[in-house]
């Protein structure tokens, strides 16, 4: 008797292990799209951990910039990276005054390196933040999707 029941409770906890990771995998393919969209849309390129770390260890000459609220980005940031909110919706919903503080981070080199970054792959603020860089003429412009839970799932150093 005790056997069955056992049998039947796998199965159903078996039934739901397979619903959630069907979910699992729907959540990540719905923002694998959503990337690859934003990236056909702003006309950037994306660097991964590796090689973003890369570029910081070897003093790759560029600009980093972190599109999250100055709070989150005073409680830890990747290394070299400067700080410029962007709205996590859309370029569309950025105020004047944060494209001008965006824009002053740039300098005027349009081939300089340019990597932007926000929180994590489905933020939208460091898609705005790039193809805002895009509009504005620059050439050489990546999107870190994985962002600052991304650099830290990977155990990499911060600052603060």
């Amino acid at each position: 008797m005790h056997s069955h029941f056992l049998q039947d409770a796998l199965q159903v906890q078996q039934a739901k292990w397979a619903r959630q990771k069907t979910a699992n995998e729907v959540k990540i393919e719905a923002a694998a799209i959503k990337l690859v969209n934003a990236v056909e849309k702003g006309g950037y390129e994306l660097v991964n951990t590796d090689s973003l770390n890369e570029w910081i260890e070897s003093g790759e000459d560029m600009v980093l910039i972190d599109t999250m609220p100055a709070d989150f980005f005073a409680k830890g940031h990747i290394p070299t990276a400067v700080n410029a909110v962007m709205p996590k919706s859309s370029l569309a919903d950025a105020t004047d005054a944060e494209k001008e503080a965006f824009k002053a981070l740039l300098g005027d080199d349009l081939d300089k390196k340019i990597v932007v970054y926000c929180g994590f792959t489905a933020c939208g603020r460091s898609d705005a933040g790039a193809a805002y860089a895009k509009e504005l003429g620059y050439t050489n412009v990546y999107r870190y999707p994985g962002g600052i839970i991304g650099w830290r799932d990977a155990e990499l150093a911060e600052e603060k």
